[in-house]
């Protein structure tokens, strides 16, 4: 929604309240990224997770302000090139981790009117159609998208108005899963019900059926996702033919597709299936600097260096995310290779 600058003072950015047009999307970079690419080559950097050191806008690296390094090519079997744009300094090569909170706090009265815009379209939604839908739920999947989603649809409405469900792939990140359990936990303490879905297959049954899944025949979703949550929600609702409403974290800036998507969307899997984008139009350094004031889960996978965490074998993935899920995951991801 906003545009955003570098600021070196603390090794972050700045919001600034200007449309954006198009978003590079910056995601923050954590050491172990680094050291995977082979930045310990060059740089030296604390090996502590709890902030980030850079930041990446696809696969520039900024640091700082600067663009010191980027990557180039990498599959699954083949390490990215990695390419220095600007040699350390022979004195000193040492890197320093952002300072979260000083960013966090530039950034306060920025962030908490788009939250507040947010919290307001979800329950305007909620009054809209709550005498038209059978349950309200979020869609979650354990990324950020969804975490951020979650947390604005808990502040904007009754607990018991709505629950939580994950469509369990069963071939998620390992790190996933963590995260799913501390929500699922969250979420109890807070008295949300959690729901898993998933299917009643395997995916090593299913991929032996259906062959590999591919851009042309992406039949893991509906088998593994969309199908098993269709059968949950009428087992929840007791009826066959229910309608329902998910605040999901769909987000226009992930995909040109997505990008013409409206805030409501009537789902054409299932003709009682309403959706409600209520972060469609986020990018995401509004997203990363929400989970940093807000202090939600990270999905560990992001500091591992992954630009998104979804499935350990994607057809619509390539190049170095491909190596970089191989060399988080190797054992998990070569039993579908």
């Amino acid at each position: 929604m906003y545009t955003y600058e570098w600021d070196s003072s603390t090794g972050g950015y700045i919001l600034t309240p200007m449309p954006l047009t198009f978003s590079k999307e910056p995601r923050p970079v954590y050491y172990r990224e680094l050291d995977i690419l082979g930045f310990d080559r060059y740089w030296s950097y604390p090996r502590d997770d709890s902030a980030p050191i850079m930041w990446a806008e696809a696969n520039n690296y900024i640091y700082r302000g600067e663009t010191i390094a980027r990557t180039k090519g990498g599959s699954v079997y083949l390490t990215p090139d990695l390419i220095v744009l600007q040699e350390p300094d022979a004195a000193d090569n040492s890197l320093i981790t952002v300072d979260v909170a000083g960013m966090v706090q530039k950034n306060a009265e920025l962030l908490e009117t788009l939250s507040q815009e947010t919290i307001q379209g979800i329950y305007n939604i909620y009054r809209e159609y709550k005498d038209d839908v059978d349950v309200f739920y979020v869609a979650f999947s354990g990324g950020k998208d969804s975490v951020v989603a979650l947390d604005h649809v808990q502040r904007a409405l009754p607990h018991d108005e709505f629950f939580v469900m994950f469509g369990d792939t069963r071939m998620e990140f390992p790190d996933t899963y963590d995260v799913i359990d501390r929500t699922e936990e969250n979420c109890k303490a807070a008295g949300i019900q959690f729901y898993r879905a998933r299917s009643k297959l395997t995916p090593m049954q299913t991929w032996k059926i259906f062959g590999p899944p591919s851009t042309t025949n992406r039949w893991c979703c509906s088998v593994h996702k969309t199908s098993p949550q269709i059968r949950l929600l009428r087992k929840i609702t007791e009826k066959g033919d229910f309608t329902g409403m998910a605040f999901t974290g769909v987000r226009a800036e992930e995909s040109l597709t997505r990008s013409e998507y409206d805030s409501v969307n009537v789902g054409k899997k299932h003709s009682g299936q309403l959706s409600y984008h209520c972060i469609l139009n986020w990018n995401s350094a509004e997203l990363f600097l929400y989970i940093y004031t807000h202090d939600l889960i990270i999905n560990d996978a992001y500091k591992k260096g992954n630009a998104r965490a979804g499935c350990l074998v994607c057809p619509n993935s390539s190049g170095r995310h491909e190596y970089i899920k191989r060399a988080c995951y190797k054992e998990e991801t070569d039993q579908f290779l």
